[in-house]
């Protein structure tokens, strides 16, 4: 009787562990697209010091969150929007608008596929 009991507090606490880290992985990624939004918008806008500095922010909030999300997903897809959302913040010039674009919808579809690595089953 006892062993089902573990069993079943054990099972209760790995899917708790998966529900807060898939939690925390949506929190994380929903927070660097708003950042990514907001940037693009100052951008548009033609404020781009505004813009640079926005960037810089959703790469350090992504770098920071990296540690604990580098448990949950695979690190490539991981170090790929690391490297760039770095470079993105040189891409805010107003000589650079469409390569920002581009830049900037590339890194958005990496944090989609980010969330889809791990939420998929859900």
């Amino acid at each position: 009787m006892k062993r089902n009991l573990y069993a079943v507090l054990l099972l209760a606490g790995v899917t708790l562990t998966v529900l807060l880290s898939g939690g925390f992985l949506s929190k994380s990624t929903e927070r660097i697209l708003d950042q990514l939004d907001t940037a693009y918008q100052y951008a548009q806008a033609g404020r781009y010091a505004d813009a640079e500095d926005s960037y810089r922010e959703a790469a350090k909030t992504c770098n920071q969150d990296s540690h604990l999300l580098y448990l949950m997903v695979r690190r490539s897809l991981l170090d790929e929007i690391n490297e760039s959302l770095a470079i993105l913040e040189h891409y805010a010039q107003k000589d650079n608008f469409a390569d920002l674009s581009v830049e900037t919808a590339r890194v958005t579809e990496q944090l989609h596929q980010l969330q889809d690595s791990f939420l998929a089953a859900f």
